[in-house]
């Protein structure tokens, strides 16, 4: 390995924070600083308490990490998270000290993001097949030094595309591995479904629009809510369809309509298959405005 102990750090913080106010301009997660270092064997770093999230990934060589009373061992292909509050120390191999690049970053939206990407307290370390990608964008942010609003706007969003990528790598692993545990991806669906269950929803495009497999897509709703996503999908449209019959003198046509249905003959022969009643039958009975008349 060449260059060992070669080091550039760039701190981002203090001019370029968190917007929390009224005006909504605010970013949820900002940079707070980044680098890459060829360390020494034996080189280590710790212990110490971190303040906000900071996530390394190898490039080259290996090292371990000690944290909450285990440790790791990491090498190139993969990344480590250092959590706030948690006291960590981590060092470089003797004979193949690593070469990493890392960023440190806070906000709302942080611990969101690093549960996406799958990282969680209990697994720091996970694989990453693109380091020279982060590599790169590190190197040239490192190139963009103004501490002007655009400088600093560049920088944190070469780090959100990093995060991006990281978050579409851990996709792609969920959607070829039936273990990996992906309940974002799932919660993300059944809440586009409850909040466009009047629309055209194909589940293909759902699937696609989150960036998973249909496959793991139908898995994880059936996990989630017992049902798979065409399913629940339905479902939910009956609940709503059910509630404007009992509650509105809306024609069938219209009540069809706002639940998805272009054709009120086919919303008919689906309500009628969930509730054993058409829905003219299922308002006179629950309908008290009706059976009024």
């Amino acid at each position: 390995m060449i260059d060992q102990r070669k080091a550039e750090i760039l701190d981002n913080c203090g001019f370029f924070a968190e917007d929390t106010g009224k005006s909504g301009t605010g970013t949820s997660v900002s940079l707070d600083f980044f680098g890459y270092e060829h360390c020494l064997p034996r080189h280590s770093y710790g212990p110490r308490v971190r303040l906000n999230y900071v996530i390394h990934v190898v490039i080259d060589g290996k090292g371990m990490l000690d944290c909450g009373g285990k440790r790791w061992m990491i090498r190139k292909g993969q990344m480590f998270i250092l959590f706030p509050g948690e006291i960590t120390t981590y060092y470089a191999d003797k004979e193949d000290p690593w070469y990493y690049c890392w960023f440190g970053f806070q906000g709302s939206s942080a611990a969101k993001i690093v549960e996406s990407i799958g990282f969680t307290p209990q697994t720091p370390v996970l694989s990453f097949g693109d380091g020279e990608s982060v590599e790169k964008k590190i190197i040239e942010m490192l190139g963009s030094v103004s501490l002007t609003l655009d400088g600093q706007l560049h920088r944190n969003a070469e780090m959100m595309d990093i995060l991006s990528k990281m978050i579409r790598e851990r996709a792609k692993q969920a959607g070829s591995d039936s273990g990996e545990a992906g309940f974002s991806y799932s919660e993300y669906a059944v809440r586009y479904i409850n909040n466009h269950f009047n629309e055209k929803i194909r589940i293909q495009e759902l699937a696609k629009h989150i960036g998973i497999s249909r496959s793991y897509l139908v898995k994880l709703v059936r996990q989630e809510t017992g049902m798979s996503p065409q399913e629940y999908l339905i479902a939910v449209r009956m609940r709503r369809a059910a509630d404007l019959l009992t509650r509105s003198n809306d024609p069938i046509r219209l009540i069809a309509a706002e639940c998805g249905y272009e054709d009120a003959l086919a919303f008919s022969k689906v309500f009628k298959s969930n509730f054993g009643q058409n829905p003219s039958d299922y308002r006179m009975l629950h309908n008290k405005s009706c059976s009024e008349e």
